[in-house]
Order: structure tokens, then sequence, then C-alpha cells
């Protein structure tokens, strides 16, 4: 009898949780890499370097294969000690190809990226994302570029490299 009410609290508590918590449910996924590839999202990054780290842009890429549930996303700048959050890009259709820019200095402060896509309105106005995926910075492997030719060239091989 003990071991019955036990297992019922248990199940009380966990649907508790999946109730008052936005996370449980969605995917999240941590792409430590300049080319990461999840549920028909592509998410690719390069740098296009300035004479001056203020005049240098991160570029993040995002292409939607078309096969996947996603109509919205968001892109999150936060600063890993304190968690205070700014949003880069809040609420964009997502299209195909969605290009999202920072200078290279703003990631000084607010280090980390947080790229949530949401498959309805609904879900990003209860600020509930379908999935997720976090950077901890921009990614080591993304190339330092000196054009917009030489960055488009990277996006597009990449992109050959993984559809092959």
């Amino acid at each position: 009898m003990k071991r019955f009410f036990l297992t019922l609290t248990l199940i009380a508590v966990i649907l508790v949780a999946w109730e008052i918590s936005p996370v449980l449910g969605q995917r999240e996924f941590h792409g430590a890499d300049s080319v990461f590839e999840k549920e028909g999202i592509t998410i690719l990054w390069a740098i296009l370097k300035g004479p001056t780290e203020e005049s240098s842009w991160v570029h993040i890429k995002i292409i939607n294969s078309g096969k996947n549930p996603f109509r919205i996303f968001s892109v999150e700048a936060i600063d890993p000690f304190s968690k205070e959050k700014e949003w880069v890009v809040k609420g964009e259709e997502l299209k195909k190809e969605n290009s999202v820019k920072s200078l290279r200095s703003s990631f000084r402060d607010k280090t980390s990226r947080r790229i949530v896509f949401y498959r309805s309105r609904q879900a990003f106005e209860k600020e509930n994302p379908d999935m997720a995926v976090y950077y901890l910075g921009v990614p080591d492997t993304s190339p330092e570029v000196l054009s917009e030719k030489e960055m488009e060239d990277y996006f597009k091989k990449a992109q050959e490299r993984l559809n092959k």
C-alpha cells in the first residue's frame, strides 16, 4: 500500500512539473560547432572581419528545409553569469533562409546565444519553444572571412557538404 501511494505521489509530481515547466517536452541542443543540423534546421556561423573588433560582424545563417513544423524563430543574447537576456531577433517568421548578424563586440558581455524555434504563434506568445539550440559563444570553428562573397561561398560549400 505504501508503495502504491509513493507511485501515485511520483506521478502527481511529474504531472505538476509537466504543466508548470515550459522546458519539459522541449528539445534543447548544444550547437558547439559552426555547422549544426537537426530536424530540418541548419545553422551556420561565420565572422566577417573588419579592420577592428568593433567593425567585425558575426553572421548566423539559419536554413529551413521545410521538413519540420517550425514557423517562427527568435535569437537571445545571454550573459552566462548574470543570466541577463536580450533579444537579438524576436518572433520572426522562419523562411527558407534567415540571416542574423551581430557586431562581434556584442559577444563581450552577452557571450551566449540561444536560437529558439516555435511551431505556432501561440507557442511563441506563451514563450514555449518547441526546439532550442544554444551556443556558449561564437563557435571556435567559425571561419573568419574578409568579404561577403567569401562568406557566401563558405555557407554554400558547408551546405553542400551536409547534403551529401
